[in-house]
């Protein structure tokens, strides 16, 4: 009978009755660095950004997550596709979404990071939010950005009256 409960419990539980030289099989080695919050270019781009502020009630976010400003009602449990991050938000003081900046480098010319960008662009436009790309292999100038996105949040109407477009209207 004893034997019978260890194997049950050793099938259970194996753990338990591992040896200490069996129990290093199964652990991995982790070990957690601390990084910089935003990339060189993308800290770069937050200082010309940020400028904006001081052309009306307006707050730059950097690294705003989809989870925490669009709510998914669907009779799907997971909201994995709302687990990423958007290189920035523009809010007001009293932290509505006015609009959502992606910074694009050269690794969103990959496949898969193409297919994620495509993803992202649906969910905004199903959530009615207005999103602008930018582009490293550009100058991206202050004076140019801070336009950009002005015209944006001025014209905030284009959005709810045509069918989204993805780039500010010219």
């Amino acid at each position: 009978m004893k034997n019978i409960i260890k194997k049950i419990l050793t099938f259970l539980f194996p753990w338990l009755f591992e040896t200490e030289s069996e129990s290093h099989i199964h652990q991995t080695t982790v070990t957690y660095h601390k990084r910089d919050y935003l990339t060189s270019c993308e800290f770069e781009f937050y200082q010309k950004l940020i400028q904006i502020e001081k052309r009306g009630d307006y707050k730059v976010i950097p690294q705003v997550n989809l989870a925490s400003i669009i709510h998914k009602s669907s009779n799907v449990r997971y909201n994995t596709e709302l687990f990423r991050n958007i290189d920035f938000g523009i809010f007001n003081s009293r932290f509505e979404l006015l609009l959502l900046i992606e910074l694009n480098d050269a690794t969103h010319n990959q496949n898969e990071r193409q297919k994620r960008d495509q993803k992202v662009k649906s969910i905004c436009q199903s959530a009615h939010i207005p999103i602008l790309f930018f582009y490293t292999k550009y100058p991206n100038e202050e004076s140019y950005i801070i336009q950009r996105v002005l015209n944006t949040l001025e014209n905030k109407e284009i959005y709810k009256k045509q069918e989204y477009p993805y780039s500010t209207p010219k």
